[in-house]
């Protein structure tokens, strides 16, 4: 993703912000993850997936029957050949990481989305999955028989994600999107001089 390409992105965001547009709505934050859930009890060989408890449980009926499944870190989602990209109450923000774990990667739905998303194409990058999960068994019986296409699109994923989300390309999209929204205020910012600078130390990661 090129420095030019961020700024398309940075664009996009400020006239969605003019505009007023506004969106509202495995943890159970949303019912629309429930389909693969009952496909995975129906039939296990084809995928697995549970629900696990969030800030939010209750009871079992929070994870549809069952007690809720141990949560696995991030590091492991990796040791699985496919894995499903749902939102949460936003973008799920975990996608990159997915992608670099070199796995095939389902995404469900476009409601919500990060500012590289506009770069990603479907069946080049990830298997686009319908909100309603209507075609998942059908998906993954054909990447399960199609292994070689399944693979190409894995591999294209997680290269996208190597060669265009460096730190530099993050840092430019900011930028560019920060700027373009200042264009817009209607006062002059002033700056606080009682606040004090934060600067980031780096540190590990899972990924």
């Amino acid at each position: 993703m090129s420095c030019l390409s961020n700024q398309r992105a940075a664009q996009e965001e400020v006239l969605q912000a003019e505009a007023g547009r506004h969106a509202a709505e495995l943890n159970r934050t949303s019912a629309e993850r429930d389909p693969l859930i009952l496909l995975s009890r129906e039939n296990p060989e084809l995928v697995d997936a549970e629900y696990t408890k969030n800030q939010a449980w209750k009871s079992e009926r929070d994870t549809l029957g069952r007690p809720p499944a141990k949560e696995i870190p991030l590091v492991d989602h990796c040791k699985y050949k496919y894995l499903f990209n749902f939102r949460g109450v936003a973008a799920s923000f975990r996608l990159k990481h997915l992608f670099l774990c070199g796995s095939l990667v389902f995404h469900v739905g476009d409601e919500w989305h990060e500012f590289f998303y506009g770069q990603l194409r479907p069946w080049v990058h990830y298997v686009p999955l319908r909100q309603d999960l209507a075609d998942v068994r059908e998906l993954l019986q054909f990447v399960k028989h199609h292994d070689a296409i399944a693979q190409d699109i894995a591999l294209r994923g997680r290269q996208f994600i190597l060669e265009h989300l460096k730190m530099e390309d993050v840092t430019c999209y900011w930028e560019q999107l920060l700027s373009q929204f200042g264009r817009l205020l209607q006062y002059r910012p002033q700056r606080n001089t009682s606040y004090a600078q934060i600067s980031p130390r780096a540190r590990r990661t899972e990924l």
